[in-house]
Order: structure tokens, then sequence, then C-alpha cells
């Protein structure tokens, strides 16, 4: 986590790193707090369909029964895939707010000049 009231960057190749950096921390989290999610959902649709597979072939289910679930689990594989768009856009808004975030502080560090407003002041240090 950078530390944004002690930010100092002197040239493009200290912010181009920084941002790296900051960006590559976002993405780590939203992937660390994804990844799971949606391996799940899919494992657990997989398995589903599998024994409604299953279920059919052995005459545990009518041909109508086997052909609802597997309706109801394409709709849900459906909302998979949008849920994972949808996650895709809070990245992209995440990582968006970091970089604004970031170059925000730097000219805040460097002039005293708040352009964005909605920096949050660490700990101790007041707003101008």
């Amino acid at each position: 986590m950078l530390d944004f009231a002690n930010l100092r960057i002197d040239n493009v190749d200290q912010l181009v790193s920084t941002l790296e950096d900051e960006l590559g921390g976002v993405s780590t989290q939203w992937w660390n707090a994804n990844k799971s999610v949606v391996a799940g959902y899919l494992r657990s649709l997989a398995e589903a369909t599998l024994q409604t597979q299953v279920a059919l072939t052995n005459q545990q289910i009518p041909a109508e029964a086997a052909d609802m679930i597997m309706r109801n689990q394409q709709l849900a594989f459906n909302q998979t895939l949008q849920f994972t768009k949808f996650m895709t856009l809070v990245l992209a808004q995440q990582l968006l707010d970091a970089t604004f975030r970031v170059i925000g502080w730097v000219i805040y560090n460097k002039t005293g000049v708040n352009l964005a407003p909605s920096l949050v002041q660490p700990a101790g240090t007041a707003a101008s």
C-alpha cells in the first residue's frame, strides 16, 4: 500500500513505476477475491449437470424434469457469465480510481493543490 502523504514523484519513470505497482496491487486483490467465486460457480454447475445426466440415464428422473433442470442450469451459467462481466467492469473502475488517486496525490504533494476532492487524507494530515 502506498504512503500517499509521502509520495514524491520527480519524473515520468517514477510515475509509471508507481502506477504499475498500485494497479498490480488492485488487480491482485480483485483476482484473489473473484477467482474462487467464479471457479466455484462453474464447478457447481458442472457437477449439477453431470448429476442430472446420470439421473436421466438411470431413469431416476423423467426427460421433462431433466429438460427443466438443464434449462435452469443454463440460466445459472448465463448469470455466472454476467457476474463475471460485471466484476470485470468493477475491476476497470477500480483501476481507473487507483490511477487518478495516484495522480491526484502526486499533484497534491507537489503543489499543495487538491484537484481530486475525493482524495482520502492519511491520518494525521490536514486537507487543504
